[in-house]
């Protein structure tokens, strides 16, 4: 799926399956979520809305089935993992 960048704190870019009904969402830290079933006007208003992370909340978390599809090798998430990976290792030995 092709996702746009957009201006937020929260959210890194955004797409939407029209066909599938499928809005995905890539949060600044790093994670990916798609939800499903999310009709083509809630897309519309989350690229209007002023605070997308404040919309995010109020309209399709907890509105709308999600799944987690962040990419196990993303380098944000790697780099933290391996730093609580050493700690770990530090302690044991």
């Amino acid at each position: 799926m092709v996702r746009i960048p957009v201006t937020s704190r929260a959210i890194r870019s955004v797409g939407y399956d029209a066909d599938a009904r499928v809005l995905e969402i890539e949060f600044s830290r790093g994670r990916l979520y798609q939800y499903d079933e999310v009709p083509a006007s809630v897309y519309e208003w989350l690229l209007r809305a002023p605070n997308k992370g404040a919309y995010i909340a109020r309209v399709i978390a907890d509105h709308y089935p999600a799944r987690d599809v962040t990419p196990f090798e993303t380098p944000e998430l790697l780099g933290p993992l391996r730093a609580t990976l050493a700690q770990l290792r530090g302690k044991v030995d």
